[in-house]
Formats: C-alpha cells, sequence, structure tokens
C-alpha cells in the first residue's frame, strides 16, 4: 500500500510542478531580466527536488523507477494538457506575419 502512496504523491508532485513552473515562467516574463529568470527556474527546482527528497525521508520509502516515472509522468500529462493553447497562439502570429 505504500507502494501506491508513493506513485500517487509523485504523480501529483509532477502535476503540480508543472503550475510552479508555468507560474514561474509568467513571473519571469514580467521582469524579463535574464538572471530572475535564473533565480526562479533553480527555486522551482529546488521545491520540487526538495519535496521529493523530503518525501523519501520522512517516509522511509526505498527509491524506485516508478516513483521518478510518475513524476514524470504527471509533469508530461499536465504539460500535454496546458501546452495546447500555446501552439494556437504561436499559429496565429505566424499567419498575421504572412499577411
Amino acid at each position: 500500500m505504500s507502494e501506491t502512496y508513493a506513485f500517487l504523491f509523485c504523480l501529483g508532485l509532477g502535476i503540480a510542478s508543472r503550475f510552479l513552473y508555468m507560474g514561474m515562467t509568467l513571473l519571469a516574463k514580467r521582469t524579463d531580466i535574464f538572471p530572475v529568470t535564473v533565480v526562479l527556474d533553480a527555486l522551482t527546482v529546488t521545491i520540487v527536488g526538495g519535496a521529493f527528497t523530503l518525501y523519501v525521508i520522512f517516509t522511509g520509502s526505498v527509491l524506485a523507477p516508478y516513483m521518478f516515472a510518475a513524476l514524470f509522468s504527471g509533469y508530461f500529462l499536465t504539460y500535454k494538457l496546458t501546452s495546447g493553447g500555446a501552439n494556437t497562439e504561436k499559429k496565429r502570429k505566424k499567419q498575421k506575419a504572412e499577411k
């Protein structure tokens, strides 16, 4: 049962990391300063990596490949669901440039 909890936590952490990254990206675009972007990206990695590490330490879980797969799957699933609008926006900009 603890493997199920670890899987669900990692999946949720992957989803949360995508939303955290999207928020940090919007904040970085607003400032448009390169050092701020680097700091926000490092902060995102630190938060997600720290949460994953703390979960493993506090629950005494053994690191397993399914935990990393769940983390990446949660991120990728959320990426696919949220990136559809970006592609249509790029297409619109390209169409306007052609006219």
